[in-house]
Formats: structure tokens, C-alpha cells, sequence
């Protein structure tokens, strides 16, 4: 397909509504000196939860596999770790970074886009940090968390169609405002399963997967401000992972999050038997990232709007768009 057909829509049909929205940039980014891994004045400890896919999950593994369906004698295969199936832990940070950095004062880590402001580029100087920076890494500092590789539960896959998709253009005017500047970050859309003739292996609607996550050194707020973006706090939204975002792929749920912390971590040397590990709050480490100033509201309420679910409303478009 030509460029000019791609832009007017599959056989001369108008282009369908475009399946994301814009969560506009942080007015301002505060950047400070990170804690650092020396010393140990914050909180440290594990966060579990369940992950449950409101929508087929497909992360890519980059093969192709054999089928039994004879309409599908080839399919994409899901990623896979000794043979089970996982969302990695990349795709899961890759997407709660996004996140952060939509919802609180923090750079743009990840751009080709030349129209981006000097301001909200990232640091590359590790004692002038913006928060998504100190907790998930930057180019000289490593990040404050771990993210394990969440591992299908039980159950089995299933081969979904989904449309074809195109890599997105940079140069697009649907990514620019009146003034020529960016909108903002981009973040898809839930709504109405497409259907495709490209067949991907996926993980149905129901699949649960065990997620966990480890963390040092993180402020109150700083862990308050991981559980809002996981779509822990109010208003609720449920993130958006993986391949087929577009066609409404890759909608997960957080559920049953258990956090297990302490903020006496130099005991664990001192002493022979380690410090019983408190058990988080989860509302009051939700308040403490509004409190330390780390969650920008008009940014939050605009990406609930976006990745609010259920989406019965709208279809998720099957060609062009």
C-alpha cells in the first residue's frame, strides 16, 4: 500500500478516527539529586499483584511458530521464557514509565521528535535527576526498581487476527497543536476488540500473570506515585502493553497489590535476624506523591479519560487510520 493510499483509507474509504489521544507535557520539570545506592534513608521492599488481561496480551518474541489451525499455519509468537509465556519485565517498566512521566514533573526520556522543547529533554547529568529518572534509571544512574518477568499463571494461548499496522509517522500534523508545538504524549485507547487476517499468539481475555516488583530507596511518595501509575489510585484507568495497542490488544488490569516494606534496611546487617517487613498503606502512599508534589492532576484526569475501560462506545479500527 502507498503512502497516498494509507492516508485516504483502505480502497479510497476516509481514514477512520485515530484509536489515541494526547496527555499534554508537564508545565514544568523539577529535577534534584537522586539518593543514590550508598546509603539507605528511604523505603525498600517488594510489590506483588496479579495482572489480569481485559483484552488478548500479545508481547512479540520476534518468531514465527507453526499452528494447528489450518487458517493459520504461521503466527507470531508470544514471548516466552523456559516455555512459559510473560509479559517481560521491559514491557512492564517501559509502560509504567511512560506513565510516570506523563503524570508527574518529569522529562521526556524518549523522543525522535525534533519539535520538543529543550526543557523537557531528558537530563544527562545524574545529579540533576527529574523523579522518573530516580526511580526508573537514566544514561550514569541505575534506577531505584526491579521488575521481574510477570509469568502466565495457568491456561493456554489462542491465535487472534488483528489488522495489519504501520509504524507510526513522526511527521504526522495530527501530532502538533495550532502553534506547530507537540501535543503531547501519545497513549492509546481502549475499546472494541479488531479483527484482522494477521494471526498473533495471545494470552485471552482472563489470563492472569504474577507480577513483582522490588524497590530501594524510594520515598513515599515515589512508591505512591508507581501504584497510581499501575492504576491503583483515583481516578482509575487500566495501562495499555505490548504489540496491537491500536486494535485494542494488550488492556491489563492491577489487582490484589500486597505491599511488604521497611525503612530500617542497615539492619539487615546489624542484626542477625532481618527486620520484620512492615506492611504498606497503599491509600496513604497514594497521598504521599500528591503531597511531595509528584503528580500533576490536570495531567492525571486526562490520561483517566483516556484509559478509562470499559469502552463499549467505541471500535478499535481495522484498517486504515
Amino acid at each position: 500500500m502507498s503512502q497516498g493510499q494509507r492516508n485516504r483509507g483502505s480502497g479510497g474509504a476516509q481514514p477512520l478516527p485515530k484509536p489515541y489521544d494526547f496527555v499534554p507535557f508537564a508545565p514544568q520539570v523539577k529535577r534534584q539529586a537522586p539518593v543514590g545506592h550508598h546509603r539507605y534513608l528511604h523505603l525498600s521492599g517488594t510489590l506483588r499483584a496479579r495482572l489480569i488481561a481485559r483484552s488478548p496480551v500479545h508481547v512479540a518474541s520476534g518468531l514465527l511458530t507453526q499452528s494447528r489451525d489450518p487458517r493459520y499455519p504461521l503466527i507470531k509468537a508470544h514471548f516466552r521464557v523456559n516455555g512459559t509465556p510473560v509479559i517481560p519485565g521491559t514491557s512492564l517498566k517501559g509502560c509504567m514509565r511512560s506513565i510516570v512521566e506523563a503524570i508527574s514533573p518529569s522529562s521526556v526520556s524518549i523522543t525522535r521528535a525534533p519539535q520538543l522543547p529543550r526543557d523537557l529533554k531528558a537530563s544527562d547529568k545524574p545529579e540533576r535527576l527529574d523523579v522518573a529518572q530516580r526511580i526508573f534509571g537514566a544514561l550514569g544512574y541505575q534506577g531505584q526498581i526491579r521488575i521481574s518477568d510477570a509469568a502466565l499463571d495457568g491456561g493456554q494461548t489462542t491465535i487472534q487476527g488483528t489488522p495489519q499496522l504501520f509504524a507510526p509517522r513522526r511527521d504526522a500534523l495530527v501530532y502538533l497543536d495550532a502553534r506547530g508545538q507537540l501535543r503531547g504524549r501519545k497513549f492509546y485507547m481502549h475499546g472494541r476488540l479488531a479483527s484482522g487476517d494477521l494471526p498473533l499468539e495471545v494470552c485471552p481475555v482472563g489470563s492472569t500473570f504474577t507480577f513483582r516488583l522490588d524497590f530501594e530507596n524510594l520515598t513515599p511518595g515515589e512508591l505512591g506515585l508507581i501504584l497510581i501509575a499501575l492504576g491503583l489510585g483515583e481516578p482509575r484507568w487500566y495501562p495499555k502493553l505490548g504489540g496491537g495497542k491500536p486494535a485494542c490488544l494488550g488492556t491489563i488490569e492491577v489487582s490484589e497489590p500486597q505491599v511488604e516494606m521497611t525503612d530500617s534496611v542497615t539492619q539487615w546487617y546489624a542484626d542477625f535476624d532481618p527486620p520484620a517487613a512492615q506492611v504498606g498503606d497503599i491509600p496513604a502512599l497514594i497521598q504521599a506523591a500528591r503531597d511531595e508534589g509528584l503528580v500533576l492532576e490536570n495531567q492525571v484526569h486526562r490520561l483517566a479519560d483516556i484509559l478509562r475501560w470499559p469502552r463499549d462506545d467505541r471500535r478499535c479500527p481495522d484498517r486504515s487510520y
